[in-house]
């Protein structure tokens, strides 16, 4: 059995909760978008966007790339789903079906 990072886990947890991310997240998961197109799904200012996009950029739940003016956005698949398993294994150590 891989032994668990819980700090590392929590700190994924705590970028991943916020609605906005989650829409994000949602939104991502349909293919790559440009920050305008993103900017497009919310009612918030340019700056509040950027912040949300850095944490998950930082959190290596989303991968930026330049391209000239414009930056753009994919989900990275790996960290979600290492989160995931490592979810599952937490809740799998602790709960007998």
């Amino acid at each position: 059995m891989k032994e668990i990072n819980y700090t590392k886990i929590a700190k994924q947890l705590k970028v991943m909760a916020d609605p906005k991310r989650l829409k994000i997240i949602n939104l991502l998961s349909n293919g790559e978008m440009c920050a305008s197109e993103i900017l497009k799904a919310f009612r918030v200012s340019q700056p509040t966007l950027s912040h949300d996009m850095k944490a998950l950029v930082d959190g290596k739940f989303v991968i930026a790339r330049r391209e000239g003016q414009k930056t753009f956005y994919r989900l990275n698949p790996d960290t979600i789903f290492d989160l995931q398993a490592a979810l599952s294994e937490i809740c799998n150590e602790n709960i007998n079906l």
